[in-house]
């Protein structure tokens, strides 16, 4: 009767420890397309239309999109938020949901 206790015991901690590697959420790669995230945005088109300097410009729209991106990424469970023109296949365009993000927020 011992035996089976322990062996019961033994089966019970290999089930614990190995059942978080079945049950975890697989993560996608979310795409965005900087061109198309600009034009679909209100606010990222009147930050574009702007006539300071271009790097300024940029810069700020970058780093609204990272900020925005980096939230909705966290929030959709995505791994990371890359450009469409880094990678040549694969992830999940978010450009139209990033850019009601952003038009929400601002």
């Amino acid at each position: 009767m011992e035996y089976y206790r322990k062996a019961a015991a033994i089966f019970i901690v290999i089930i614990t420890l190995t059942l978080p590697f079945y049950l975890e959420v697989e993560s996608e790669v979310a795409v965005v397309e900087i061109e198309a995230l600009i034009a679909e945005s209100k606010y990222l088109s009147q930050l574009a239309a702007q006539d300071i300097k271009k790097e300024a410009v940029e810069a700020e729209i970058m780093s609204v999109i990272k900020e925005s991106a980096a939230e909705y990424a966290a929030a959709n469970n995505y791994s990371s938020v890359v450009t469409k023109h880094l990678i040549y296949k694969g992830g999940k365009n978010i450009s139209s949901q990033l850019a009601q993000k952003i038009d929400a927020e601002n």
